[in-house]
């Protein structure tokens, strides 16, 4: 019935033009159904990852994270994975991008904020799976896993004191076991942490920031980004979020002069590429 009524449409708005913005409103609105749905947004387009090139290791990726063990308080299920698809997508595609216009000779890799390990999970897939990639890319994470201190958060952010109290160093090293010798923890706060490794990278081609507080957050760029590669990019997780919003403006003014490009994205994610 939707075919005869698409067909019905197109063949009435070519003989009256002007009824054709009225079939395509009516259209949108009642012939297509979302494609995807979920952290804020709705789309009707066909999706990147459906495809037997692009998607393959991706898809994969999200079927075999729904067998992590996650926090309580993250309240993780299949749907809420799902909702978070467009978020791993953009995580997967800043990899890529790291992986093959970055100019380094090195292969290391930053995330601050690792939780339980799934973003870093998305990052090492595509990594491992790169045809051109070398063999000893390193992953360094930073995590205090332990609940987030009051000295360290604006006034506006006071709320967060104590949240992910419940995260376990052994639970994200188990979660993360595929990769247990690429990976280098840096386990305590930022940035006491910096630098406290003997191993801590001079280059990295990859910065993945989700510290939910602003200061973290700025410590962790004046730190990195001297070290950035050209071509690398910072993938930040929740600069365009609401409760998040003293730290988009503390991102928004540190980048004010610097030579690179902060793209801003509908999942509240950004990427700044150097």
């Amino acid at each position: 019935m939707n075919k005869k009524i698409i067909k019905f449409a197109t063949f009435l708005s070519e003989k009256i033009p002007f009824l054709k913005p009225y079939a395509f409103d009516y259209y949108h609105k009642n012939l297509i159904g979302a494609k995807f749905t979920g952290w804020g947004m709705k789309t009707e387009h066909e999706l990147p990852w459906n495809d037997e090139y692009s998607g393959k290791i991706f898809n994969k990726t999200c079927e075999d994270v729904q067998n992590f063990n996650f926090s309580k308080s993250f309240r993780m299920n299949e749907n809420t994975l799902d909702e978070l698809r467009w978020r791993h997508w953009i995580v997967r595609t800043a990899t890529l991008h790291a992986l093959k216009f970055a100019k380094s000779n090195e292969y290391n890799f930053v995330e601050c904020g690792v939780g339980d390990g799934i973003t870093s999970f998305f990052t090492m897939r595509e990594i491992a799976n790169y045809p051109l990639r070398t063999s000893d890319f390193s992953m360094h994470l930073y995590d205090a896993w332990a609940a987030m201190k009051k000295d360290r958060l604006l006034e506006s952010e006071l709320d967060s004191e104590g949240k992910y109290a419940e995260l376990d160093f052994e639970r994200t090293k188990n979660n993360l076991s595929e990769f247990k010798k690429q990976i280098v923890f840096h386990k305590g706060y930022i940035p006491s942490t910096f630098n406290s490794h003997p191993d801590s990278p001079d280059s990295i081609r990859y910065l993945h920031i989700d510290l939910n507080a602003t200061a973290p957050t700025i410590d962790s760029l004046e730190f990195f980004l001297p070290k950035l590669a050209p071509g690398g990019v910072i993938l930040f997780d929740d600069y365009g979020w609401a409760p998040y919003y003293d730290t988009k403006k503390a991102i928004d003014e540190f980048f004010s002069d610097k030579p690179g490009i902060l793209m801003k994205l509908p999942t509240a994610q950004a990427i700044y590429y150097n």
